[in-house]
């Protein structure tokens, strides 16, 4: 079992109890990004996905119990990913793919981020997206993808007549999860992804005070906005910043206050670039 500060012979950082419930935090050194998840590890082949779409085996990543480890650890990665990069420009060689995933401050809000709420309407994308049981299925084939989106609009539709708007939110996040990971193997999944999101921002105000309403009749609902975590992940990824600072200042306007800093640092990234 892996002890306080353990390091792999691949070099990973590991520190996590098996089958034990927990509070962990997993730095991606794709992105260079920390997520924390909640669960009980049962062996450490289980594999996670940070939300930049990177997956691995427990084994094969750097896991700590507190942010403040992971914040001292990304501290001295983002070092050596930094000399790295300026050897590699000085020499004229391409820099590695995560030059196109902009740098996260995630590690030092990642506190924030787990009680951050709105009005007790708490956005648990970040943990909920970062732990889940991936599929096995890499790139879907045309028949997989038409199948499974005809089935989301099925569900959809059942939520419409039931009238249930929280039922609908719930099968759009599923359908944005489902299309995020499929969306660079599939032009219908992109399509879909896009739809998806855009028809579960625009419902956001409309299921907030829903849930206003539930929570004075007695009933506490707690709400998950997967949509703007991933369509900001996508607008960045694919460098398409005023998109991703649109989505931020929608959230931020819809209550969600963690958003506000990314805000800011798009504005900052888009003010560098003139």
């Amino acid at each position: 079992m892996p002890q306080e500060g353990e390091f792999t012979e691949e070099g990973f950082v590991q520190d996590y109890d098996l089958g034990t419930n927990q509070e962990l935090y997993v730095y991606c050194r794709l992105c260079r990004r920390t997520f924390p998840v909640r669960f009980k590890p049962k062996s450490t082949d289980v594999r996670l996905r940070c939300l930049c779409g990177e997956e691995a085996p427990l084994k094969n990543l750097d896991v700590f119990r507190t942010a403040e480890l992971a914040k001292e650890h990304a501290s001295f990665y983002e070092r050596v990913w930094k000399a790295a990069k300026d050897a590699l420009r000085d020499a004229g060689i391409p820099l590695p793919p995560s030059q196109k995933y902009r740098r996260v401050s995630d590690i030092g809000r990642v506190e924030e981020e787990l009680s951050q709420s709105y009005n007790e309407l708490e956005d648990m994308s970040d943990i909920t997206a970062a732990y889940q049981d991936p599929s096995s299925e890499s790139r879907p084939s045309p028949e997989r993808v038409s199948t499974v989106l005809a089935e989301f609009a099925e569900r959809k539709e059942e939520a419409i007549a039931k009238k249930d708007i929280f039922l609908y939110h719930e099968v759009l996040s599923e359908e944005v999860l489902w299309t995020f990971e499929r969306r660079h193997f599939s032009r219908k999944a992109l399509e879909a992804f896009l739809e998806a999101c855009a028809e579960d921002i625009r419902r956001a105000k409309q299921l907030i005070a829903w849930a206003k309403a539930q929570k004075k009749r007695g009933e506490t609902v707690r709400l998950s906005f997967t949509s703007f975590k991933h369509l900001l992940r996508h607008h960045e990824s694919e460098g398409e910043l005023e998109r991703a600072l649109e989505v931020a200042e929608q959230a931020v306007d819809l209550g969600l206050g963690q958003y506000r800093q990314q805000a800011e640092e798009l504005r900052g990234a888009l003010r560098r670039l003139g």
